[in-house]
């Protein structure tokens, strides 16, 4: 065995309402459950050729590329493990800003590199770190998880100059689309883009995420995935999600209203960062206590070293929120 410890990504189902994991709680609408129940199962002795080949088809339209630019796997973890098993030999660096996606030095591990991170979210500390450890993948989540920052295209584009690979996990893009860098893939040489269904499109159950990138560098990486490593009922899921006109219009506005009052709460407490996508993030003065808190009045957030993340989540999930705030903020000690 290998002489590594490698921590266990944190899977918890607490009761009450769980805002800690970056679900949808947007509600899907009937319409679809309607078609849900239409799919056959009458092919479940067969390799699933034909849905993922629609799956392809009609995620390229959505993305605005060529189906030969998309690769796809068991949610964009399986791509984040391919970009990493198929670029770095061993000891090679790979760098994050701090924070970020707590599975990226994970993967690196597993790929043998050697996962370091800038001393902070900004655009020069990201520059210091490239000089410092010359990386040969730069790795970030646009917008950031757990922040919510934005990466402007500029910046995207002078970081892709500076290293031998960027990629770019767009997996809350979705919510704030004209910043992503899929549009700019033809600029670019070594841009790999990661996404995924779980976030605004609300599928986590269904387990599928996607590399877009250049067709030389999809052809590359096609070497590395087993063919149908996804499932087919998965693909046909995705395909009704996808060919409805509506859907994702629906949900980004759901959670724009949400987002607005999940702001306003706990705009009381602490500073709320600017984010565009499905979750807020408070820096706070005691975020060690507020998490407490909250999760003991069934509010269940993501604990960070400053601060808390927080899913958007439904009414009564607000209303909840600050049900537990009032009784927070009371107490004599606040």
């Amino acid at each position: 065995m290998r002489p590594v410890s490698l921590p266990i990504y944190p899977v918890t189902y607490p009761e009450g309402y769980r805002l800690n994991q970056n679900e949808s709680q947007f509600p899907v609408p009937s319409r679809l459950y309607d078609q849900l129940a239409t799919i056959s199962f009458q092919d479940l002795h067969e390799y699933p050729v034909q849905p993922i080949d629609e799956l392809f088809t009609r995620y390229a339209a959505y993305a605005g590329v060529d189906p030969n630019q998309l690769l796809v796997g068991c949610g964009s973890d399986e791509m984040i493990h391919v970009v990493t098993q198929a670029l770095l030999a061993p000891e090679d660096v790979v760098l994050s800003p701090s924070p970020d996606f707590a599975l990226y030095p994970i993967f690196t591990t597993i790929a043998h590199g050697r996962h370091v991170q800038a001393d902070d979210l900004s655009y020069d500390a990201l520059v210091q770190a490239i000089t410092q450890h010359a990386p040969k993948l730069l790795l970030l989540s646009n917008p950031n998880n757990p922040t919510g920052k934005l990466w402007s295209i500029a910046e995207l584009a002078e970081l892709a100059g500076l290293v031998p690979y960027l990629i770019v996990d767009e997996a809350y893009i979705d919510f704030t689309p004209t910043s992503s860098m899929v549009a700019h893939l033809d600029s670019f040489t070594n841009v790999i883009v990661l996404r995924t269904l779980s976030k605004a499109f609300g599928l986590a159950n269904v387990r599928l995420g996607f590399m877009v990138t250049t067709t030389e560098l999809a052809a590359y990486f096609r070497q590395f995935v087993p063919p149908f490593n996804i499932s087919g009922v998965s693909a046909k899921i995705a395909n009704m999600f996808l060919q409805d006109t509506t859907y994702l219009d629906e949900a980004i506005a759901w959670h724009a209203d949400m987002r607005g009052q999940w702001t306003d709460l706990f705009a009381t407490i602490g500073h709320v960062h600017p984010t565009e996508a499905n979750f807020i993030y408070v820096t706070l003065d005691e975020p060690e206590a507020v998490w407490a808190h909250l999760a003991a009045h069934g509010v269940h957030t993501s604990k960070q070293p400053n601060g808390i993340r927080i899913t958007l989540g439904s009414e009564s999930a607000l209303i909840a929120a600050r049900q537990a705030l009032v009784t927070y903020t009371s107490q004599p000690t606040v």
